[in-house]
């Protein structure tokens, strides 16, 4: 594909130190020449992404829907989930990525949810989509993109696994019962033994679609023999329904615009812009792509105008995803016309409510299980990009105080100050210290612009300035 003309420097790097680029056996713009291929390989990025079945479960927490209405809700992330994969490999930085419901974003979807409303949830979206959209649009990320280094996604990156393996706990253990444990370690031992028994095994299909197979044989199988499932949910749902449009209300007939819930969730947004900055250029890595602006301001629009859309089909803001990036890197077909398959077949779970009550239905222990893995993934992925960063003084100081600030001040604001004196505080400061994400970006971004760019850390001795 030829460069816009209008983009004065279309080859410029984002980062310094780009991870080493491999050659795929299916490039970018390569199809592979059979069909059944490209479904195959689409089908694989399916199976990998439990996102979009664990985390609108949150958020549908925090908001007290009943069963009935999770099931839906699932159905409209996966359909919208399509809708911005399409989006982001057309019109965006036309990489081979999955988009998905955003960890870092449910992160402060969930604590304004259910402080706020919905109304207010489904406002701070809209507007932050919009925001994220103009961002991306305005290619001002050209000029920003010191304040995001690798080690700052890191340390985002890092805190998002940790806050959202307190909800992987919570769905896991439940009221207690002896049942939630084993079948959350029936779960987690199954995954163990195929992920690493099995990686060889059909082409290695059975690995990495071990999240998926487990669920179904654990969450339905053992649990439907227990009689833990709820099949009478199943079976009310229609197997075929049409997308709706602002399913939650919308401008001007039930969303609100406060300013506090914007903010906190642009605070989320401005997490997953960062994030996805990581993701464009380990994508570009194991595509054999050079990783530029171009990439960053096209990618950010995309996922901005997505988030947008998601928000009007009653879905969850959407991201780029990690694990995504590993299927691309183990199997080197980096083609994107198989992630626009893949797309379809996200769309076509959107168009049955039947699946999404499936995901209800079973057991949360089952669901806890799983997630405990992914937050696992998540968390080790913000590790590894934080060991990468240089090793000075300055970026030892900014992750290790974002961290332990990040972490431990939302847990003992609420567990020791308690709800009445968080009552007594302002909206935003209120969500503010009690939401890890929010704290985890707004000091990893504000210590780095300390640190390094004032302070001139990054050119400590021994180390290359950035």
């Amino acid at each position: 594909m030829s460069e816009p003309k209008h983009d004065t420097a279309p080859e410029e790097a984002v980062w310094d130190d780009l991870p080493p680029i491999v050659t795929p056996v299916y490039g970018i713009e390569d199809k592979p020449a059979r069909w059944s291929e490209r479904l195959l390989y689409g089908w694989q990025h399916t199976l990998v992404d439990i996102s979009p079945f664990i985390l609108p479960l949150a958020v549908a927490g925090a908001l007290g829907m009943p069963a009935g209405d999770e099931a839906q809700f699932i159905n409209f992330c996966l359909f919208a989930m399509g809708v911005a994969t399409l989006l982001q490999t057309t019109i965006g930085n036309r990489l081979p990525i999955i988009q998905g419901p955003s960890a870092t974003l449910v992160g402060t979807l969930a604590p304004v949810a259910g402080q706020l409303g919905g109304p207010a949830m489904w406002g701070g979206v809209f507007v932050g989509g919009l925001v994220e959209m103009v961002i991306g649009a305005s290619r001002v990320l050209k000029y920003l993109r010191r304040l995001f280094p690798p080690v700052v996604s890191g340390v985002v990156i890092l805190s998002i696994g940790l806050a959202l393996g307190q909800l992987a706990v919570r769905l896991t253990i439940g009221d207690g019962a002896a049942l939630n444990f084993i079948l959350a370690g029936v779960v987690i031992g199954l995954i163990f033994v195929l992920q690493v028994r099995f990686r060889e095994v059909f082409g290695g299909i059975v690995a990495r679609g071990a999240i998926f197979i487990v669920i179904w044989v654990v969450g339905l199988g053992v649990a439907g023999v227990l009689g833990e499932v709820n099949w009478a949910l199943v079976a009310e749902k229609p197997w075929f329904a049409l997308p709706s449009f602002f399913p939650y209300g919308g401008p001007g007939f039930g969303w609100t615009f406060g300013g506090a819930a914007i903010l906190a969730i642009f605070a989320g947004y401005l997490g997953s812009m960062v994030e996805s900055i990581g993701d464009y250029a380990a994508t570009c890595a194991v595509a054999g792509e050079q990783f530029t602006v171009r990439h960053m301001n096209r990618g950010i629009m995309a996922e901005g105008l997505g988030s947008v859309v998601a928000a009007v089909l009653g879905g969850l803001p959407c991201t780029s995803y990690t694990q995504n990036v590993g299927i691309i890197a183990t199997t080197r077909v980096a083609s994107r016309f198989v992630v626009q398959v893949a797309a379809v077949i996200l769309l076509l779970y959107g168009l049955c409510p039947k699946f999404g009550a499936l995901l209800v239905a079973m057991p949360r222990a089952v669901l806890g299980g799983v997630f405990i893995i992914v937050c696992g993934m998540i968390a080790l992925a913000g590790i590894k990009l934080v060991g990468q960063a240089k090793g000075t003084t300055a970026n030892f100081l900014m992750a290790g105080t974002s961290l332990i600030v990040a972490l431990l001040v939302p847990l003992y604001v609420q567990n020791s100050l308690g709800a009445e004196w968080l009552d007594t505080l302002p909206v935003l400061l209120r969500l503010t210290l009690t939401n890890t994400v929010v704290l985890a970006v707004l000091l990893a971004v504000g210590l780095n612009l300390l640190l390094n760019i004032v302070l001139k850390g990054d050119r400590e001795e021994g180390n290359d300035a950035a």
